[in-house]
């Protein structure tokens, strides 16, 4: 079975993410902040980290960080719903950041469950999605 680590501090994006993983398998742990989260990756084996860039204690970014200190291989998914305002500040893509301290692949919120499924299929380098096959009843 797939462990996820889901590092999110909104709570019902969180549980989302943990409903539509659920429905493929995977055991999830849900952190709802970068010290929680970094706990959590400490005491625990996982298999994927999905990671909210912006977070309360310790940002995404530098959660990236000390998981690619400590393994280069696990697969990491960042993730933000954040946007600049107004078109006279320079844009600073945090996605784009992630991806260079480390993380596999990025995800802009909001997604759908279809999304997330793709971004872990890039992330693991195979497919993740679970096809549930149909009868001839179309039931």
């Amino acid at each position: 079975m797939t462990r996820v680590l889901v590092v999110d501090d909104d709570r019902s994006i969180g549980e989302v993410i943990q409903a539509s993983l659920a429905r493929q398998n995977c055991e999830t742990v849900l952190a709802l902040d970068g010290y929680s989260g970094i706990r959590a990756f400490d005491s625990s084996e996982f298999d994927l980290a999905i990671v909210d860039i912006f977070l309360p204690s310790i940002s995404g970014l530098e959660m990236i960080g000390r998981i690619r200190q400590r393994t280069t291989t696990m697969p990491i998914l960042a993730m933000s719903g954040f946007r600049f305002r107004g078109f006279m500040n320079p844009q600073r893509d945090f996605l784009h950041v992630a991806a260079t301290l480390g993380a596999t692949f990025c995800l802009p919120k909001p997604f759908s469950p279809q999304q997330l499924m793709a971004a872990l299929a890039a992330a693991f380098g195979r497919p993740f999605l679970t096809v549930v096959q149909q009868d001839s009843n179309g039931s």
